[in-house]
């Protein structure tokens, strides 16, 4: 390689390392499984400070309350958490107690409200997951006009979607019974 291109080469690594930094993603729990079903998302809570955010969603992992998760109810566990701004690390086992899924939360200021890198990974192989993995995410932070039980606050948010295929909607609230 001449020197020019060896300064090129140099400079586009730091260029590509500088993205993959700023990239909210580098924080996804990682899986096992070589192929799995993943959702990453950033969540943007407009009228919420991030400590708001971050009570809410412990709480309904606490299941404070008697909160019960809507997505066939499936059992959620704290694993390591900051109060306020941070990470929220946690995993979910399915309703049916067959599957396993790691997610983390990361809470950052943004002006008036709080933005939330949120992302959730099958710890199996899989490639279909039924939207579980964004439901695992959006079952912690849902309103009442979503159908959603709440523990104290009915937080407004706006999903935008990274890496977040399987996302439907109506399969977050359902119990086995009406599960097809």
């Amino acid at each position: 390689m001449s020197p020019s291109s060896v300064h090129v080469f140099l400079l586009f690594a730091l260029y590509w390392k500088q993205i993959c930094a700023s990239s909210p993603f580098p924080m996804c729990p990682g899986s096992p499984a070589e192929k799995h079903a993943k959702c990453a998302m950033t969540v943007e809570f407009p009228h919420a400070s991030c400590e708001d955010v971050n009570a809410e969603i412990v709480a309904r992992m606490l299941r404070v309350d008697g909160w019960q998760d809507p997505h066939n109810q499936g059992t959620y566990s704290l694993l390591n958490y900051s109060s306020g701004l941070g990470k929220i690390e946690g995993s979910r086992i399915t309703g049916d107690e067959l599957y396993t899924d790691l997610f983390v939360f990361e809470l950052i200021e943004s002006g008036q409200g709080c933005q939330l890198h949120a992302c959730s990974e099958s710890q199996v192989r899989s490639v279909v997951d039924y939207s579980t993995n964004y439901c695992n995410l959006r079952s912690l932070y849902c309103n009442q006009s979503d159908s959603c039980p709440i523990i104290t606050l009915n937080l407004e948010y706006e999903e935008v979607y990274v890496d977040c295929g399987q996302r439907t909607v109506e399969k977050c609230i359902s119990t086995r019974e009406n599960e097809t």
